[in-house]
Order: C-alpha cells, then sequence, then structure tokens
C-alpha cells in the first residue's frame, strides 16, 4: 500500500510568500516538524516550517480560544481579509497575536514574518533597540 512522506493534520487559509495571494494550506506533519503546505496558482508548492515540535505543537492547540466578537474594530474593509488585516468589522475573532519588536537587525526574509520593519528602512545599519519597560512591574 503506497504511503505519503507526511501526516495530514488540517486545514487553514494562508498566503503565496512571492505575490501574497490568499491560497489554501495543509498543516501536516513532517520530520519531527508541522509545516504549511500551500499551492499557488502561479508560484506553485511552497511548505514553510511553523514549528520544529510536533507534540509541543499538539499541546498548543488545547490553549486556541475559541473565537468571538472583537470589542472594538479599528481598521475600514477595503480588501477584504486578509488584506485589510488589523481588526476590520469583517473579523471573525479576537486578535491573538502581540508583536513587540526587539530588534531591527532581522531581514524579514522567513516566509511567515509578521514584522514590518528590517533592515532596508535602515540602508542596513540596523540598531538593537532597548525596551526598558519589558518584564518589569
Amino acid at each position: 500500500m503506497p504511503t505519503r512522506p507526511y501526516l495530514f493534520y488540517g486545514l487553514t487559509n494562508s498566503l503565496c510568500s512571492q505575490c501574497l495571494t490568499k491560497v489554501e494550506a495543509k498543516i501536516i506533519f513532517q520530520d519531527s516538524g508541522v509545516y504549511l503546505a500551500k499551492h499557488c496558482p502561479t508560484h506553485g508548492r511552497e511548505e514553510v516550517l511553523i514549528a520544529d515540535d510536533i507534540d509541543y505543537y499538539r499541546q498548543t492547540q488545547a490553549f486556541i480560544k475559541p473565537g468571538d466578537l472583537p470589542l472594538k474594530f479599528n481598521t475600514p474593509i477595503k480588501y477584504g481579509c486578509p488584506y485589510d488585516c488589523g481588526l476590520c468589522p469583517d473579523h471573525e475573532q479576537h486578535s491573538c497575536l502581540t508583536l513587540i519588536e526587539l530588534t531591527d537587525r532581522c531581514n524579514l526574509t522567513c516566509p511567515i514574518c509578521y514584522a514590518d520593519s528590517g533592515v532596508d528602512e535602515l540602508g542596513g545599519a540596523g540598531t538593537t533597540s532597548s525596551p526598558s519597560h519589558l518584564g518589569r512591574n
């Protein structure tokens, strides 16, 4: 009986890392990692590592809060999800990701990056931020 080199876990939506087109993505377990396997009609198949520990990834799924309506919407609907990101009225659930930029030395080449800064903005210089308020009471 033929087998696949991966185990299918679930489905989600993602973006093509080349053209940012919304694409369906399979969540798969392969070689002890968790990947998004996606296919863009223009740029083809792409696999992106989202976790390097399958057991830990499965455990984190127990902490997912059921979706509920955001308390406040911050952006208008202009292009539709996911392009109007920022809690528009079309948003289906609460926000669940907090992003704190600690450095601008990153080259932002990770295909799953949420940040909006990098060495290009500084002409390649890059400096380390000093978030003195983090971790203090």
